[in-house]
Order: structure tokens, then C-alpha cells, then sequence
């Protein structure tokens, strides 16, 4: 098998070390290596070509060492990549336990394990890569973590889509907050209407002595629990096109 291969492959370049643990994960194997005394993992990390020829491999990535472990993990490209099913996350107790309203199904990890992250620690986000690299399901996968998990009431969607075809799909949920934007001069008012609902959150945060906005709902909670605010998720498809039509508003927006 490939872990036997593997071994017999740094034998050959005088390189002692046994194969420990076999991770197999959707798209890539990851093999964790236990380097004999006085084998320089230096020496692994500079093996990547041959034990790619040797594994009839496109690529590898060696992690030398793999952080917090006395290992090096090798990983090995599967011959067919797993369909990882959104479902598969969404029913995990990652994200049905996960605190945030925002919570984003992200995926699985080289062992296999749910990935779910929390777009509010990461407010800023660009999602990119090649034609049919899967910007779009990217895309689609965060709105739907959203939708489900979090009320029309706790987060509103704003989404901007100058081709028409990716996100008007949506239109029509609970969770927007208009309709979805096609017109690339509408998208620069949305974008200015968003940048001033952000300084009156800020001038109602600073009137509650709060930072953000979890801050000022638990206050608003506490006096009469009306009032609260939403989350607002802004999604813009085709950036760089909308950028060429009204580079400067959508550009001082941003």
C-alpha cells in the first residue's frame, strides 16, 4: 500500500522512518511519519519531487513538523475527491452547538473533521480562484449556513450580483434585506446606505457604553428586549466587474 511505499521510498534516499498514522480525508491522505533518531526533517522536507515520483503522485505537501505533534505529515492527493454534502456539516455538533449566528459550514478538514468558522471574526472576506475552482459554492454554502442558522430577525442579507444569474436565486427569503441588486449603480446606494447604517450602530453603541454589536444587544435585552439589531452579511458576486462600472462609490464604500 501507499504507507509501505512511502517508507520504502526514504529508505532508499537513507531516510529512516515509519509511518504512524494514516488521516483520509475528502480530497487528500495524510501520512504521519515518525523520523528515526538523528534523521533531519530538513532532509524530509527537501524529498517532496522524488516522493511524489515514487508515489505516482501529481503534488505532495510535506508539514515538517506537523504543529504540536513529534511528527512530519505528508500529504498524498486522492485518486477521486469525496463530495463533501453540506448536510454533513450542518448536522454536526460543531455547527448546530456553535454560539455565533453567523456560523459558516465551511467543510472538512485533512482528517475528515468539520470545518466551522465564524464570519464575524472574519468581517472582510474575498473569496477567489480559477474558473471552476468553486467560488460559487463557497458562496452559496455560507449563505445557506446562515439561513439556517440564524432567524430572519438576527441576520439580514444585503446581496449585490451584477450577472444576475448567481444570486437571484434568493430573492424572496425572509432573510433580505432588499432585493437582490443587479443594477451596478443601485449596488454603490446599497453599499453608501450600508456604510451609514455602520456609523449609526457606532453613535448607538457609544450611547450604551457598548463596543459591538453582541454588547449592545445584551443591554437592549436587559431594558425591554425590542430593539435589537440585526446582523447585516453583505455578499457581492463578481467583484472586479462591479468594480469596472462604478469603481469610485463602490471602491469609497468598501
Amino acid at each position: 500500500d501507499t504507507a509501505s511505499k512511502l517508507q520504502k521510498t526514504l529508505y532508499s534516499f537513507g531516510v529512516s522512518a515509519k509511518v504512524e498514522n494514516v488521516s483520509v480525508g475528502p480530497a487528500i491522505t495524510r501520512y504521519e511519519l515518525k523520523p528515526a533518531e538523528g534523521v533531519r526533517v530538513s532532509k524530509i522536507a527537501n524529498l517532496a519531487d522524488d516522493i511524489a515520483l515514487n508515489l505516482a503522485a501529481k503534488s505532495i505537501r510535506i508539514e515538517a513538523p506537523i504543529p504540536g505533534k513529534q511528527a512530519v505529515g505528508i500529504e498524498v492527493p486522492n485518486e477521486e475527491s469525496e463530495v463533501v454534502h453540506i448536510r454533513d456539516i450542518l448536522q454536526t455538533d460543531e455547527f448546530k452547538e456553535h454560539k455565533s449566528k453567523l456560523a459558516f459550514a465551511l467543510g472538512k478538514d485533512v482528517s475528515g473533521d468539520a470545518i466551522v468558522t465564524d464570519i464575524a471574526k472574519m468581517p472582510h472576506v474575498l473569496i477567489a480562484g480559477a474558473t471552476g475552482s468553486g467560488k460559487s459554492v463557497c458562496i452559496n454554502t455560507l449563505i445557506a449556513s446562515i439561513i439556517y442558522k440564524a432567524k430572519p430577525s438576527e441576520a439580514k442579507l444585503v446581496m449585490i450580483d451584477p450577472k444576475i444569474v448567481e444570486l437571484s436565486v434568493y430573492n424572496g427569503i425572509p432573510h433580505l434585506l432588499i432585493p437582490v441588486v443587479t443594477d451596478p449603480k443601485k449596488a454603490a446606494g446599497a453599499l453608501a446606505w450600508a456604510v451609514q447604517e455602520m456609523e449609526n450602530r457606532y453613535t448607538m453603541f457609544a450611547s450604551k457604553g457598548v463596543r459591538d454589536l453582541k454588547g449592545y444587544n445584551e443591554v437592549i435585552e436587559k431594558e425591554d428586549n425590542f430593539g435589537k439589531l440585526p446582523h447585516i452579511v453583505i455578499i457581492v458576486d463578481e467583484l472586479a466587474d462591479l468594480m469596472m462600472v462604478a469603481k469610485g462609490d463602490v471602491e469609497d464604500a468598501i
